[in-house]
């Protein structure tokens, strides 16, 4: 990570230049607001340390300047002990964090470490977006900027390129093929086929036939030789969608061909060799499927060689009306607007359906409003007055309203986490480490 440190006080700033270039960052050094611009201009900057009494501008202002010239920069304010005032004002400006003089150096190496791996998860995510920018085979981008889906994204971006099998899981309309579309589009295998089959739509005494293909007379029915998935999808990525459908006596012919690369049609005798990828995609839980018996163990961890988890909807509510905006416009109906009440409301729901409940949710009241304002009044009944939701265990209880907690002392207290840990009975150290397991920031 590249680093930016503008201080007038020169020794201050090569002393803490020097601390920095020992952790393994690349230092740039600026005495003023002016020398701090250029280098911003000319050269490829990450985060900036600002102090905020500089000979020639104001912090704050300093700090729009930069943001000006580099959206995506991240920024430290560094202010005189005390002044929570200045603080305020800082945070409201754009600023991700301050410190106080003296600076506590391990305090601040370790926001610099959690501010260095946010920016590469952006880094991926926005590599991730300029292929779908140029991309028009999916049937919807992957929209969002929630830090979960940014999270996703990054892993994708870095999953895609290699040869593993990759097991995606998220609840029922999280857009696990979407996700599986995407890997093989950011494959080495984009020009070869992708197919995608549903193991729970195929009747069970035809599953083999599907996934290897069978010879003339292999069964009743059976009149000439066809080619199955694998076949099919040979040089490219195949995907099995509710894997945990598949039978017992499949899986085990499953294994084999993943670890053999070679599969026998139903009825055949002649080995066929096969070069696929496989993705496969479920709603439930394998590992729990292995202790009960329904599922092999051997196959759950040779498909779980990489793992995608996709979150739930209610995992990122921020990117609802980014969500809804995509849909009006997929359908023709970009003179829709939904008003702040149903954004609102929209926003409190649980979601059991995901992004699909979303999509038809948009359908339904575009299709029945009076109007081109899509009100609250408007939305569904079980949208308005949901049911409460007993559902998840006591942790995930617990977890959300400690999220919940944390997040309004922050806003109550302008995000200064010094005032929002002593809010909560916290210690400033303690606070830091929640912030970061929750992945909570300040939007």
């Amino acid at each position: 990570m590249h680093i930016l440190i503008v201080d007038d006080e020169k020794d201050q700033c090569e002393l803490l230049g020097g601390f920095l270039e020992k952790q393994g960052f690349t230092i740039s050094l600026a005495g003023d607001g002016k020398q701090a611009l250029a280098l911003v201009n000319h050269e490829n900057i990450d985060l900036a340390l600002l102090d905020h009494r500089l000979p020639d501008i104001n912090g704050d202002e300093l700090l729009i300047a930069l943001k000006e010239i580099n959206s995506r920069l991240r920024t430290i304010m560094i202010t005189a002990y005390g002044a929570v005032e200045t603080a305020v004002t800082v945070m409201r400006s754009g600023a991700d964090d301050f410190f106080e003089k003296p600076v506590d150096l391990n305090h601040l190496l370790e926001r610099l470490r959690a501010l260095e791996q946010e920016i590469m998860v952006d880094c991926d995510a926005e590599e991730v977006n300029a292929v779908l920018d140029q991309e028009r085979e999916l049937p919807l981008k992957l929209v969002g900027s929630s830090v979960a889906m940014r999270e996703l994204l990054s892993i994708i971006r870095r999953a895609a390129p290699t040869p593993w099998t990759v097991l995606i899981s998220g609840e029922t309309g999280t857009g696990k093929e979407l996700i599986a579309r995407l890997l093989h589009l950011l494959s080495p295998r984009r020009e070869h086929p992708f197919v995608a089959i549903n193991c729970a739509a195929m009747p069970e005494n035809l599953v083999e036939s599907e996934l290897f293909g069978h010879e003339k007379g292999a069964f009743t029915g059976a009149s000439g030789r066809r080619r199955g998935h694998f076949e099919i999808a040979s040089g490219g990525t195949l995907m099995l969608d509710e894997i945990g459908e598949l039978p017992l006596g499949t899986q085990a012919k499953l294994l084999r061909a993943l670890q053999e690369k070679k599969i026998t049609r139903v009825g055949g005798e002649k080995e066929i060799e096969v070069d696929i990828r496989l993705l496969a995609a479920t709603n439930r839980n394998l590992s729990e499927m292995v202790k009960a018996g329904t599922f092999r163990e051997d196959l759950f961890y040779r498909l779980k060689v990489i793992e995608v988890e996709i979150p739930p909807l209610r995992s990122r509510r921020e990117d609802i009306p980014d969500l809804i905006t995509a849909f009006l416009e997929r359908y023709g109906l970009s003179g829709i607007q939904f008003s702040a009440d149903a954004l609102n409301t929209l926003a409190r729901y649980h979601f059991p359906g995901n992004i699909r409940e979303l999509e038809h949710i948009v359908q339904r009241t575009s299709t029945l409003a009076r109007s081109s304002m899509i009100r609250a009044a408007d939305l569904p009944a079980e949208v308005r007055f949901p049911e409460k939701n007993s559902n998840g265990t006591l942790e995930e209880h617990l977890t959300v309203i400690e999220c919940r907690l944390i997040v309004e002392a922050l806003e109550k207290h302008n995000w200064i986490q010094t005032r929002a840990a002593e809010a909560l009975g916290l210690s400033e150290r303690v606070l830091r480490y929640k912030i970061n397991k929750h992945k909570i920031r300040k939007p």
